[in-house]
């Protein structure tokens, strides 16, 4: 009899046909119980190895027994049995083994390079057929991040970190090391039957394993309650893992109402999706996003009147649609409209931190546009929206984007120091704020005006490495170099300054050209040779050009550059025409660095009386 003769023979083939079949059905129902958390994971590893090597133990039963007629069981039989056992054994043991040194790794994590307090709490996931429950899973997500930000002992990253990462296919631990946070927690909904399941797991940032896992059901209208039993776990969950009592605080403007809290979950969703199409340049997109937002918005305050949020929600989806307005009246009425919603959130709750912010914001941007044609009323409105903002992050000591906005208003009052401050508690509140770039800028441009030459490098070193496609972190690096700070490389600078006209956005190309050229020119003054940076600003001389220089920022540029060539009459005579176009040169106690050696000069103060 033939080989193959005697397979057929033996029905071997339909025996494992059938084995391998119903194997891989009772594997796909041991994921099922796994992924729903009702046995552990190592229960599917051990699984999958006795199915593997089910299969030739299947094969050899069937070669013994598989032809008719009565059979023993021969010693060969039982040979291959065993020593198949054996290695089923054996392959278990190492993988459970090494399951138990994962754990035994977690619980060592704490001595890892990042720090387990600073926690990462990624965006769930919606797990449910339809993919009907995101909002759901962000609500979750959010008023967790918001809860544990509050415990003092927890460095929790911002929605702004994290948000970078939804939808991401990244792992864990690359997210762990970007965001350097030591501990992360994972999330999921999902929804059957009229029950809620929320999943929950916490892993270590270090080594991306799994610290421990929860889930729970609750009726699927028990929103608010799932809410809460998530902060709840995660709590536990944290208290165990870092040893500590930790107290999740409730939310401070918080609602009863889950339909109410539904729809404000549903109304950011929308207001994300807005964000993402004005990235894609999908103007329809934006637009309908932030209807259907507002319009959310406004049910959920209908739903519950004394619930500041979704007032709150509608103030700054006006505020964005002026931000990217068509023109100055539309934006204008925009951020009136913004306002009426501030005003009103703050009728709820005079202290409301967010609509401080949010009425700060308004009035701020409402004067950057010059909406008041009374220069009284005109000059209020930034005294209003500087106590608004200064209020805000009073009552509320986290509120970056408060911060944000301060800095740069400080800017408007020529208040230097205060500029740098704001800048850097914004950054530290939320270094992933959504302006963090423009935060970053502010610290370098704030501490180099101070004249604090190493944090200004510092804060363009970390501006460059975030930023690196950012012209305002090439420039800032040329302006690093005028200090001594750096020392004055030549070769480095001009490779600088061709870096920034390639990144400028193109309307501002020949604008930071110029600009650039001119701080090589000081540089290289400053490297001792002055002829050949004399040559450097003959070649690009600032102009009186409004089309180019509205603010006649080159003027002031250049003077700064024909100091460090000891060019002072022509540095003088440059700052009388910038004072003469500005009306007016900052004095006394004011002076910029830059000229107080020029200010001993007699010609000095020939700059001030230009400016009258």
């Amino acid at each position: 009899m033939s080989f193959l003769s005697e397979i057929r023979e033996r029905r071997i083939v339909p025996f494992l046909g059938s084995y391998i079949v119903a194997g891989f059905l009772a594997l796909e129902a041991v994921d099922q119980l796994v992924g729903h958390e009702f046995v552990p994971e190592i229960f599917y590893t051990v699984t999958l190895i006795l199915y593997a090597l089910g299969i030739p133990a299947t094969a050899v039963v069937a070669f013994f027994h598989g032809a008719k007629g009565a059979q023993t069981m021969p010693r060969a039989e039982k040979v291959a049995l065993t020593v198949i056992g054996v290695i089923a054994v054996a392959w278990s043991g190492m993988a459970i083994r090494n399951h138990v040194e994962q754990q035994r790794i977690a619980q060592l994590a704490a001595e890892g390079e990042l720090d387990l307090r600073r926690v990462a709490v990624l965006y769930f996931t919606d797990a449910s057929s339809g993919q009907q429950l995101g909002h759901v899973a962000d609500g979750f997500t959010e008023s967790l991040i918001d809860n544990l930000a509050h415990v003092r002992e927890l460095d929790v990253i911002s929605k702004n970190g994290v948000g970078q990462y939804r939808g991401a296919e990244v792992s864990v631990d690359s997210i762990a090391r970007s965001l350097e946070a030591g501990t992360v927690i994972q999330g999921s909904v999902d929804q059957s039957a009229g029950q809620l399941r929320v999943s929950l797991r916490l892993m270590d940032g270090s080594s991306g394993v799994d610290i421990e896992r929860t889930s729970f059901e609750m009726p699927a209208d028990e929103l608010l309650t799932a809410r809460d039993s998530v902060a709840g776990e995660a709590s536990r969950i944290l208290r165990v893992w870092l040893g500590e009592e930790f107290r999740v605080r409730q939310q401070r403007a918080g609602t009863a109402d889950a339909a109410a809290w539904t729809l404000v979950q549903r109304a950011e969703r929308q207001r994300k999706n807005a964000e993402d199409y004005l990235l894609e340049g999908d103007a329809d997109g934006v637009y309908d996003s932030f209807d259907r937002a507002d319009s959310l918005f406004a049910e959920a305050a209908a739903l519950d009147d004394g619930w500041v949020e979704p007032v709150v929600g509608r103030g700054l989806v006006a505020y964005r649609l002026s931000r990217i307005a068509g023109d100055l009246e539309e934006a204008a009425d925009e951020a009136a409209r913004g306002l009426r919603y501030a005003n009103a959130a703050l009728s709820i709750d005079p202290n409301d931190a967010a609509a401080l912010e949010l009425r700060g914001t308004l009035r701020y941007w409402s004067w950057l546009l010059h909406v008041a044609a009374d220069p009284v009323e005109h000059d209020e409105m930034l005294v209003n929206a500087k106590a608004d903002l200064e209020r805000s992050v009073e009552i509320d000591p986290t509120r970056a984007g408060a911060y944000s906005t301060l800095s740069h208003l400080y800017y408007q009052t020529e208040d230097l120091t205060s500029v740098v401050l704001s800048a850097r508690r914004a950054y530290e509140e939320d270094a992933y704020l959504a302006v963090a770039a423009d935060v970053l800028w502010r610290l370098v441009q704030g501490s180099y005006d101070l004249g604090q030459a190493q944090p200004a490098k510092r804060w363009c070193d970390v501006g460059s490495q975030r930023f690196s496609e950012d012209f305002r972190f090439v420039f800032c690096q040329l302006m690093v170099m005028t200090t001594p700070a750096a020392e004055p490389n030549i070769d480095r600078a001009w490779q600088l300054q061709q870096e920034l006209e390639a990144t400028a956005p193109e309307f501002r190309q020949e604008f930071e050209q110029r600009r650039g050229r001119m701080i090589v020119g000081a540089i290289i003054a400053r490297a001792g040779l002055p002829d050949s940076a004399r040559a450097v600003l003959d070649r690009t001389r600032a102009s009186v050009d409004p089309d180019l220089d509205p603010e006649g920022d080159l003027l002031v540029i250049e003077a700064f550059a024909r100091t460090q060539v000891g060019d002072q009459d022509e540095a003088i005579d440059l700052l009388k025409l910038y004072a003469a176009a500005q009306h007016g040169f900052a004095r006394g106690d004011d002076l910029h660095w830059w000229w107080r050696e020029l200010a001993g000069h007699p010609r000095f103060q020939e700059i001030e009386t230009a400016g009258q």
